[in-house]
Order: C-alpha cells, then structure tokens, then sequence
C-alpha cells in the first residue's frame, strides 16, 4: 500500500473521497482543505499512487491533519482557522485530526486505521503529545476504538452540527 503524502493528489481528487464520505452539509470547499493540507504538511496523507510521482491510482483515502493547539476548537470550513491561532503557530500542543475518509470501493481494508498509525507516528516524531479531533456522523464508536474518549470541547463545535463530539487521546508509544 503506498503511503504518501497527500499533496502528491489534486485537490480534486481529495474533494472526490471527501464527497463520498460525508454529508454534504458537512463537505469542505478545495480552498478549506488546501489550506489544511498545507497547515499540516507531513500530517496529510494519502493511499495510492499518485499522478504526481508516476502513479495513476485513484486516491483510496487520505487523512487531513494538522498542530494545533489545545485551547482552541477548530471550525468547520474555515480556512483563516487552519493554523489552530497563534498559540498553534507558536507552539502547538497536539495534533488535530481534521478529516479521515476512504472511498467505498475500499472501505473495509482497515485503510484508517493503518492512516491514523501513521498520522500519530508523525505528530510524535514532531513532539506532539496529545491528539484531538471532532468526531461526526457518529465516527465516536470509531474512534473509541482507536484509544480516544470523549471530552468538553474548548470552544463551542456548532458549526460541525449538534452530534458533534469532542475526543482526544495521548500519544504514547503503541
């Protein structure tokens, strides 16, 4: 499976798997999600084989990801909010876990999980010690599984909807 990362894609490509995941209530614009991906650099991957290193695969998944700061909650399709404030260009804390989708011809691989493995393993290698994320459509089971639990969000999450539930998890080595 190659792993790589995900602005090796075209934006259309990511907005592609976004659309199959999500309500469309709950669906970024490319400006919002190229903003994150650039905010969180090393943090965005991707599975396939990308245009941009040879590859023609479609996009099987991605994970959006980038530091934040924990006393801040992010903002559905913000990009102004894509840096966490100044505390996360400062020094961020954790890593927030913006988006992970996999498109449905590959779903049921456990291709999240082997992103989330990843995507922790870089917010550690970079000395981030704690990971957040708002969990929607009811991801929360997920992400129980995953070693998060739920908490009380810094800030309202209203503009990710009513179910929204904020999570977080150390980042101990597995």
């Amino acid at each position: 499976m190659n792993l790589r990362p995900l602005h090796h894609w075209p934006i259309e490509a990511v907005m592609a798997v976004q659309a199959s995941a999500y309500e469309p209530h709950l669906l970024e614009s490319a400006h919002v999600l190229a903003a994150k991906m650039a905010a969180g650099r090393n943090l965005c991957l991707g599975l396939g084989a990308p245009p941009a290193t040879g590859g023609g695969e479609a996009l099987r998944g991605y994970a959006i990801a980038l530091p934040w700061h924990s006393s801040r909650a992010p903002q559905w399709n913000h990009a102004a909010a894509s840096t966490g404030g100044p505390a996360a260009a400062s020094a961020p804390d954790c890593v927030y876990l913006h988006d992970f989708a996999i498109a449905p011809a590959h779903r049921g691989q456990r291709l999240a999980a082997l992103l989330l493995r990843q995507v922790l393993q870089n917010a550690r290698a970079a000395g981030l010690r704690q990971a957040v994320l708002v969990a929607v459509q009811g991801a929360d089971a997920w992400w129980l599984r995953h070693g998060f639990t739920p908490a009380a969000p810094p800030q309202p999450l209203a503009s990710f909807g009513a179910a929204a539930v904020w999570m977080t998890r150390g980042l101990k080595e597995p």
